[in-house]
Order: structure tokens, then C-alpha cells, then sequence
């Protein structure tokens, strides 16, 4: 930092040149808080952070190894000799229908028995546990048909299939409808469905997941960024006690009000306040803060005893920078105020 005819500028501003003691108010082609965009950052990695997330869940369903659903049918007919009615050995008379309506959702019950589980998988190879095989295996009724479905879903299309007709096998041995009709298995192969990964659902749940990790990761970096501001603004003040300046305003350039807040402080002053930088890399926010205090009319020659100063700090800098500005300050120079951009 130096001065000429009292005026304290700032020695980390390329190409500085004597300043006349009374200079016109500088154009201000940079606001206070200098090129720097913190608030577009933490967008930027939210964004990034969400676009990744998002497309690691959708990665991982497209993934995922496909799915083989195998299907056989049962159809119920009645026993040619027994006709529309049955009497039964205690001589109540049944319909065939009535049978059927009974009987036929017994079918699901039957298929996960353990007794026809553990029949299944002893005859298929390959075959998953019978616990895991439950899982696997579903009955559809079709109403008012006499029809019933057996599914499987197996890692393969041969298993899928094998299982499939194991299971329908079973079911017709059963002999459920029994006197009143039989079921007889319509497919002597099994019909093969491909049932893969559903796209849709892992887009929509990348998509959930990635917003939630992108306002999470906002809110992490906008607390840290205000956590960091707090501790420069602490070292700052300690800094200027420290020296001997006492407990003095410390100011954020991003602050609109900034300015208007400095006017505030050099009018109480009643002197001429000079701006100069504290660290490297504040040249924009010095301009700027000196166009706001040039619209206070007053004396701004320098040199006077009550010459008040407000130092400029970058918030990432080294703490010595302001350190070893604040020690060559001339006697009897008064911090008005830090700003911190």
C-alpha cells in the first residue's frame, strides 16, 4: 500500500498511477461483490451433483438382469357321465357349477403348499428354494370362464417355462373338481414372456433421487459458505483488535446495502475516508466502494490526522496479507470499517 498527497490506494491493483487529490467520482463498472458468483456455483454443483445421482439409479434398473415369466393354463370341464347334477354319498345333490366356484380358487392355495413347493423343486433343476419359489409363482382366475393361469418368473426363459408346467402338472394331478370335472392343462408348453427391467420406474425414481441430492447438496454448501463467511469475518476483526483499531463494522460487499452503509459510517466520521485493499484480488470491489463514497460531497484531500480508511479483505485469503497491511498503516489512520468480498 502507499500514498500520494494522502491518498491510500491500493498496491495490488495493476498499474496504479498518482490519484490528484480530487478526483472525479470514477465511473463504477463493477458491482461491490466483484466477478465472482458463488450463488451460480453452488447451482452449478447442486446441478451436477443431481444429473449424476439421477443417472446412476437409472443406470442401475437398466442394469439389472432381466426377468422370464412363464405361463400355463388350466381349463375346468365337467365329467361326461355325471351330468348337470351330482348326488353326493350323503345324497345332497351338487351342481357342476357350484363345484367349480369352489374349487377353483383352492388352485392358488394348492401351488403354494409346501408339500407341492418342495415337489417342484426337487423335479425341476435348477429350481430356487421352495421359500424363494413362493415368491415366484402367482394364480390368476379368469371369472366366469372356468380357466385359471399359472406364472412362474425365473432368471431364465428355459426354468421360467419348466417351472411353469411342473406346477400346472401338479395342479391337474390334484384332481380338484373331482367328481363333478377335471382340469386339463390347455398349453403343453409353457407361454414365455420377457418381463425386464421397467425403465419408466428407475427414470422416475433417478429423477426423485437426483432432486433430492441436489437440494441436499445445496443446502450443505450454502451452510458451509455461511459458516466460512463467519469465520472471515471473526479473523478479520481480530486482526484490526489486535492492531490496535478496536472493535470496528465488518461489511460483506455482496451485501447491496454495502454501500449505502458506508456513507452511513463516513458521514458519522466527519473526515476523509480513503478505500484500499487488504488482500489480493479485491481490485473490483475497491472501485466499486470508492464510487459510492465519491457521491459524499466533502473535503477528501488526505493527510489530516482523522483520516478515516475502510479496508477491503477477499474472503479466501491469507490472513498475513491483512496482517501486514493493517502493521503499515501511517499513525493515527482510523479503520473505519472492513468489507469482506
Amino acid at each position: 500500500m502507499s500514498r500520494s498527497n494522502g491518498v491510500v490506494r491500493d498496491r495490488y491493483a495493476p498499474g496504479t498511477t498518482p490519484v490528484d487529490p480530487a478526483p472525479p467520482p470514477p465511473t463504477r463498472t463493477a458491482t461491490a461483490a466483484g466477478p465472482r458468483r458463488p450463488g451460480l456455483r453452488v447451482a452449478a454443483v447442486a446441478v451436477l451433483v443431481g444429473l449424476l445421482v439421477a443417472a446412476l439409479v437409472a443406470g442401475v434398473f437398466a442394469a439389472l438382469p432381466g426377468r422370464w415369466e412363464g405361463r400355463v393354463g388350466l381349463l375346468a370341464l365337467p365329467s361326461g357321465s355325471t351330468g348337470s347334477a351330482l348326488i353326493s354319498e350323503s345324497g345332497v345333490s351338487t351342481s357342476y357349477g357350484e363345484v367349480v366356484t369352489l374349487a377353483m380358487p383352492s388352485i392358488a392355495d394348492l401351488v403354494t403348499s409346501p408339500s407341492t413347493l418342495d415337489a417342484v423343486a426337487a423335479a425341476v433343476p435348477g429350481s430356487p428354494a421352495p421359500t424363494e419359489l413362493a415368491d415366484d409363482v402367482s394364480v390368476e382366475l379368469l371369472a366366469g370362464s372356468g380357466v385359471a393361469r399359472v406364472s412362474v418368473s425365473a432368471g431364465s426363459p428355459e426354468l421360467a417355462a419348466r417351472l411353469a408346467e411342473a406346477f400346472a402338472g401338479r395342479v391337474a394331478a390334484a384332481d380338484l373338481l373331482a367328481p363333478a370335472g377335471t382340469l386339463r392343462v390347455l398349453d403343453r408348453q409353457a407361454t414365455l414372456l420377457e418381463k425386464g427391467p421397467d425403465l419408466t420406474l428407475g427414470v422416475g425414481l433417478g429423477l426423485i433421487a437426483g432432486t433430492l441430492a441436489g437440494l441436499g447438496t445445496a443446502v450443505v454448501l450454502v451452510g458451509r459458505m455461511r459458516a466460512r463467511r463467519g469465520d472471515v469475518r471473526r479473523s478479520v476483526l481480530s486482526t484490526l483488535v489486535a492492531a490496535g483499531h478496536g472493535i470496528v463494522p465488518v461489511l460483506s460487499a455482496r451485501d447491496p446495502d454495502a454501500g449505502e452503509r458506508l456513507l452511513v459510517l463516513a458521514r458519522a466520521a466527519g473526515g476523509p475516508v480513503q478505500v484500499a485493499a487488504g488482500s489480493p484480488g479485491v481490485a473490483d470491489a475497491v472501485l466499486g466502494l470508492q464510487a459510492d463514497l465519491a457521491r459524499e460531497p466533502g473535503d477528501r484531500a488526505g493527510g489530516q490526522a482523522d483520516e478515516s480508511l475502510v479496508l477491503v479483505v477477499d474472503r479466501a485469503a491469507d490472513g498475513a496479507d491483512l496482517d501486514a497491511v493493517v502493521r503499515s498503516l501511517r499513525p493515527g489512520t482510523r479503520v473505519l470499517a472492513a468489507v469482506v468480498s
